[in-house]
């Protein structure tokens, strides 16, 4: 596998690892966890998608999902579909996990499991929209998760 679709495989796989880690979380009450780990798994999933197309490495180094979704929507249109998603997983991304991220309270306190399944059923957006652009362009080198690397 070449090196940029071995980067757009790790990223993807490990994307699809943390929805599914967040899934766990909202299963065990862990809302907050939930969210950030949602808010990661998409970010994971659209940089997959930029290695893959070769950005730019400023497009790589955001964090911003908003921002990635500008970025891949230039090469792949079907993505603008993704900014109502990008725009709640970023709202995720501090908050989150820090208390100081809130006016007040604490992260575990201020999430609940609406706020979670709405941050998971986002990044899950995201996902089917990243894996059927691999599916239209058959890279099932990257699609198949038994791959070695």
């Amino acid at each position: 596998m070449k090196n940029r679709k071995k980067e757009a495989y790790r990223w993807f796989h490990q994307g699809l690892y943390d929805l599914q880690a967040a899934e766990w979380n909202i299963e065990g009450g862990y809302y907050s966890t939930a969210c950030f780990l949602s808010q990661q798994g998409g970010e994971k999933i659209l940089k997959s998608l930029l290695y893959y197309t070769g950005s730019r490495r400023q497009a790589l180094l955001t964090h911003s999902l908003l921002e990635m979704t500008r970025e891949a929507k230039k090469s792949i249109a079907s993505l603008a579909s993704l900014t109502a998603e990008a725009r709640l997983l970023d709202l995720h991304y501090i908050p989150s996990r820090y208390p100081n991220g809130l006016p007040s309270g604490y992260p575990h306190a201020f999430y609940d499991k609406e706020t979670a399944r709405e941050a998971l059923a986002a990044a899950r957006r995201i996902a089917a929209a990243v894996e059927a652009e691999y599916r239209r362009r058959d890279e099932k080198e990257i699609l198949n998760s038994d791959v070695e690397n």
